[in-house]
């Protein structure tokens, strides 16, 4: 597996393991370097709702199978530098989160932090003489003889558009319990102790020792008293679910696409230097030496 066989649009969804083969999440963003369109960072968004979008060079990570390793442990992304999707680093940047993760932004002459490559070099081979085209445009072209050869291969070049997806949050659901409070009645029976006096025969003629002496007799009258008490029951719950929806999207972009356009009408004069002047239109010759 290796991080330059995969289009950096096309790992939007991949899982990140960390060094112990941990998932950390899935790639929320990718950001490619400006001058070698070489993939330099992976944003891994953790957690869920609440998570927040994490940066890890890209730099000997390994990438295959839906998955993406990176050579760090998982409590070393979580703390790293967070950035939103949208966002575009500045070198500053840069070189914050390649010193979080103890690296050295490269110095080389590129608007970012990777190396721009030095490149294949051009063919300078003989063929007998060189063709110098110039135009009103203020250039030079130099070409090909062709004049021996049977046939010409000139390569065509075209754009094909590639569409990844990536997650992002298109909404936000927030649950809250409220306490409200209702007055409520309920009817309870209650009793009340009331005297009530009345005049018998005596039971014995005998009089008491108490006789002609005041005296009070405290006679306790009880009545009952409601007693409110509360006790909390569950009632119900409250089940959350997130359900996936699948619809489908037309992505339009604009590609080029390379072709040919062929100029039959040319004229030629030969000088006595011996060189030949092809004249192709106002402003426009090719001279063979």
């Amino acid at each position: 597996m290796n991080s330059m066989t995969q289009a950096p649009d096309q790992l939007y969804g991949y899982e990140v393991m960390d060094s112990a083969g941990n998932k950390l999440g899935s790639v929320d963003g990718v950001w490619v370097d400006d001058a070698s369109d070489a993939l330099e960072f992976i944003g891994v968004k953790t957690g869920w709702l609440m998570g927040k979008t994490h940066l890890i060079p890209a730099e000997n990570a390994r990438i295959g199978d839906g998955q993406i390793q990176v050579p760090y442990p998982e409590s070393q992304v979580k703390d790293a530098p967070s950035y939103g999707t949208d966002d575009e680093l500045s070198p500053a940047d840069e070189d914050q989160i390649y010193s979080y993760y103890g690296l050295d932004r490269s110095t080389a002459p590129s608007p970012t932090g990777l190396a721009t490559g030095t490149g294949t070099a051009a063919d300078t081979t003989d063929t007998g003489y060189t063709d110098t085209m110039t135009t009103g445009t203020g250039y030079t072209d130099t070409g090909t003889n062709v004049t021996n050869q049977d046939q010409v291969n000139v390569p065509l070049s075209e754009e094909q558009l590639q569409v990844g997806k990536r997650q992002v949050e298109a909404g936000r659901t927030r649950i809250r319990k409220v306490v409200h409070t209702e007055q409520v009645e309920q009817p309870i029976e209650l009793r009340h102790e009331e005297i009530e006096i009345e005049r018998v025969a005596p039971d014995a003629a005998t009089v008491p020792d108490m006789a002609f002496q005041e005296q009070e007799i405290d006679v306790p009258v009880m009545r009952e008293e409601p007693v409110v008490a509360k006790e909390a029951q569950v009632t119900g719950q409250v089940t959350v679910n997130k359900n996936v929806q699948t619809e489908t999207r037309t992505v339009e972009d604009q590609v080029r696409k390379e072709d040919v356009e062929i100029d039959r009408d040319v004229d030629y004069t030969t000088s006595d230097a011996g060189q030949t002047t092809y004249t192709r239109g106002v402003g426009e010759t090719d001279t063979d030496v």
